[in-house]
């Protein structure tokens, strides 16, 4: 992910000056949270799980847009 997220700052399409934290941010701010409050990460067996995925999706490109 952070390879992705360097070829992404790289474009101009998000800021990314640390590629491997914007990485492990990612994950905190998707999978970690459902995780931490459902104990799943599986969107495909528990409707719980994706608006938590988006929401955090949602914060991380808040976070990591281009100014």
């Amino acid at each position: 992910m952070a390879e992705r997220f360097a070829a992404l700052g790289a474009a101009g399409l998000l800021e990314v000056p640390d590629p491997r934290l914007a990485a492990d941010q990612f994950i905190a701010l998707t999978f970690g949270v459902a995780l931490d409050r459902l104990g799943s990460a599986n969107a495909a067996e528990d409707a719980r799980v994706r608006p938590l995925i988006v929401e955090g999706v949602r914060t991380f490109l808040r976070a990591y847009r281009t100014r």
